[in-house]
């Protein structure tokens, strides 16, 4: 389970991002950022803004997330 790329959306982008994936058609990428936008406005609140995503991918094929900083660097 190796981790073949990796990529950090900013609280800001979700959204458009959101919509993106799913006109794309790839709905599980969509609903797991649909999770990490709620868990941030959850845990955060007003301070969201401050947060983003890493999302990593797997070379076995499922994908996962991190709410990191908004200043995370890779």
């Amino acid at each position: 389970m190796r981790v073949v790329a990796k990529e950090i959306l900013d609280y800001e982008v979700l959204a458009s991002e959101i919509c993106n994936m799913a006109a794309l058609g790839d709905t599980e990428y969509s609903l797991m950022l649909i999770a990490a936008k709620a868990d941030i406005e959850r845990t955060y609140g007003q301070q969201c803004a401050n947060y983003s995503v890493l999302v990593s991918s797997f070379e076995d094929g499922p994908q996962g997330y991190m709410i990191v900083p908004h200043d995370y660097k890779l």
